[in-house]
């Protein structure tokens, strides 16, 4: 019997069971004395085959994927509560200054105070958010790699042939004429010496091979750079994207390249560099387009991908790409990556523009609205122009919304 699959030997007592335990006690693995024979080897090649639809590893990719979408979300909104209370506090500041007040008041100061904390709980749970991102992307790295290692191991063992029968390394040596048949029976026993065949590889058992196959992908994953490994991530893109944006909302600067979102040991880069204010800086702000380039409207649910930088809206891109058989040239002119379904996702640092953009335009008609209401007040025939007034109102929304969609 292959010893792979022998587990005690039926002249052996059983293994006694532990103290306090139901569990038997296993011999130590052995490695097998002999190839697996060709039905074993199907089996093998049959069970590989399954992980592909097995459904525990589905259930484990979906969990992969909830945890990055999870994370992408999380460190957008602590970091937007930090930028609106920051924002708050400045705006305490702005006031104080602008009625002449050097002295800051009791709820500045608590204020002050809580901004600071915030900070720096904002900045350790980013930082912890992070971590959790590569951490997943490395086990997705291993769960992608599962595939090449198991089909790495049926070759192997695909590969593994009988070994021949041992060859006498030495001819028996002659015996006197004088020596009984007993002393030659045993000197050839002792002098008896066996050459194993040097072009036959030794038996490797499916264990050590699924551990020498997965040792192998390690340590090439090991080699890559931070850059390799997660700049370039479908992942950690947008984890990037939507923690920038969440730091920088009001002022469009636009996310430095993947080459620098990592130092030369391997840690993150926190944020980019302050920048004063000047006109290069206007040159090089991000230009924020809210329309779809083939649709033409306003978007609704846009959608990127993870071969340029394009943004589309989903019906629009998607039904562009079905209509050329599933593969298409990205439809902006200049661009030349070829663009699948697979490559669109939801673009959630879009949305989080649309966002804001829509609750600066209602700030703005609610500050419309309370100019028109006190001249309402203050003019008893106002009641005579409320409808053009609306049409006028309207006509000034619409007119921002051009602006913002022209830009």
């Amino acid at each position: 019997m292959p010893r792979l699959l022998q587990r005690s030997r039926p002249s052996e007592p059983a293994p006694a069971r532990s103290a306090g335990s139901d569990s038997i006690a296993l011999p130590d693995y052995e490695p097998p004395a002999f190839p697996m024979n060709d039905d074993n080897k199907a089996k093998l090649e049959r069970l590989v085959a399954s992980q592909r639809n097995d459904s525990d590893a589905r259930q484990y990719e979906k969990h992969l994927n909830e945890g990055s979408k999870n994370l992408i979300k999380a460190v957008g909104s602590i970091n937007d509560v930090l930028f609106q209370r920051r924002k708050q506090l400045a705006r305490h500041v702005e006031k104080r200054m602008s009625e002449g007040i050097e002295d800051k008041s009791e709820a500045e100061r608590e204020l002050e105070e809580y901004v600071a904390e915030l900070e720096a709980t904002v900045s350790a749970l980013t930082d912890k958010s992070e971590r959790a991102l590569r951490r997943v992307i490395d086990c997705r790295a291993e769960f992608e790699d599962t595939k090449t290692v198991l089909e790495s191991v049926v070759e192997t063992v695909k590969a593994q042939q009988p070994r021949p029968e041992p060859k006498p390394k030495k001819e028996r040596r002659q015996r006197a004429a004088n020596d009984d048949d007993e002393d030659d029976d045993e000197d050839d026993a002792e002098d008896e010496e066996v050459e194993e065949a040097e072009d036959v590889l030794p038996i490797i058992g499916v264990v050590d091979a699924l551990k020498t196959s997965r040792r192998v992908k390690m340590a090439e994953y090991s080699r890559l750079s931070a850059y390799d490994r997660y700049a370039v991530h479908n992942d950690y893109i947008p984890f990037k994207r939507t923690w920038h944006d969440a730091m920088h909302p009001d002022n469009e600067i636009p996310l430095p390249d993947p080459s620098t979102w990592f130092d030369e040991h391997g840690n993150p880069v926190k944020s980019v560099a302050d920048v004063e204010e000047d006109d290069d800086l206007v040159v090089e702000r991000e230009i924020v387009d809210l329309k779809c380039p083939l649709s033409l409207q306003t978007f609704t649910l846009p959608y990127s991908n993870h071969k340029c930088k394009h943004t589309f809206e989903k019906d629009a891109i998607m039904g562009f790409i079905r209509s050329t058989g599933g593969k298409a040239q990205c439809p902006i002119p200049g661009c030349s990556k070829e663009l699948t379904i697979t490559d669109l996702y939801p673009d959630e640092v879009m949305l989080r523009k649309m966002k804001r953009v829509a609750e600066a335009s209602r700030r703005n008609v609610d500050a419309t609205s309370d100019v028109e209401q006190e001249e309402e007040d203050d003019d008893p025939d106002a009641s005579m122009v409320i409808g053009r007034t609306n049409n006028i109102k309207r006509e000034r929304n619409n007119r921002h919304m051009e602006d913002i969609d022209e830009d």
